[in-house]
């Protein structure tokens, strides 16, 4: 395995953007983490059949949406049904104890704090997709919110920071959603004015997390910990994403 450039770890599937392998990122102890195990993803809600196939042949055979309900609803996973793929959904937006969550993300006045409430407030969501990662080790698993930028890069983050990988790729991983996207956030922004600062993936955003995610829980395998993985899970959950 070597390292992937940008342009080999995305996905042309269809007219989708923003669609992506955690493949082929250097750890920091010289290993890589494994193409065709995690696919990062925008929602394939409205794709042809011919995009639905090149998932399929490209090795999907799980799906984890992160989506909330009224999301899923309003606009079903194309992927859901489709041959032998399995599909989960696990709201990442519904949350379970605003009592759990710290005084101090009120300091964040962007979306660093919104991924903060985010795992603070839905661990046990949380530990259900690191699970279901588990539950299917040898799948290629596809995981996707409705942008593939705020959940999906959590999780992503997570995932990179587990396998060792080095942050500055890991804050790449999530800023590269900006210029993937910038065709839908350029619609947006027209609507939503006053809400730009929540559109991007500015590197900062993911620094804080990080920095974050390092004070309270010194990796995210602390956190996978604090959640209710044990070692021998948190193990196979490396040993399943780097090679």
């Amino acid at each position: 395995m070597m390292q992937l450039s940008r342009e080999e770890r995305m996905l042309h599937i269809g007219k989708m953007t923003n669609v992506r392998d955690l493949g082929g990122y250097e750890t920091q102890d010289g290993y890589y983490t494994k193409s065709h195990k995690f696919v990062r993803s925008t929602c394939p809600c409205n794709i042809d059949e011919e995009a639905k196939e090149q998932f399929y042949d490209y090795g999907i055979r799980t799906v984890v949406d992160l989506r909330s309900d009224y999301e899923v609803y309003h606009q079903p996973h194309a992927l859901k049904d489709y041959k032998d793929i399995e599909y989960y959904h696990v709201d990442l937006l519904a949350i379970e104890d605003l009592n759990v969550v710290p005084d101090n993300i009120r300091d964040y006045h962007d979306l660093s704090g919104f991924y903060i409430f985010m795992i603070e407030a839905n661990k046990e969501r949380f530990k259900k997709v690191f699970e279901l990662f588990l539950d299917h080790p040898y799948d290629c698993i596809l995981f996707n919110c409705s942008a593939g930028k705020d959940r999906t890069g959590v999780v992503s983050a997570l995932l990179l920071d587990l396998a060792g990988c080095h942050e500055y790729d890991i804050v790449k991983d999530y800023s590269e959603s900006y210029e993937n996207n910038l065709e839908m956030i350029k619609e947006l922004e027209a609507l939503l004015a006053e809400e730009q600062k929540y559109l991007g993936s500015d590197p900062k955003i993911m620094m804080k997390f990080l920095a974050y995610l390092r004070e309270y829980y010194g990796s995210a395998k602390g956190y996978l910990e604090n959640i209710g993985l044990n070692d021998e899970q948190i193990v196979q959950l490396i040993e399943n994403f780097v090679i």
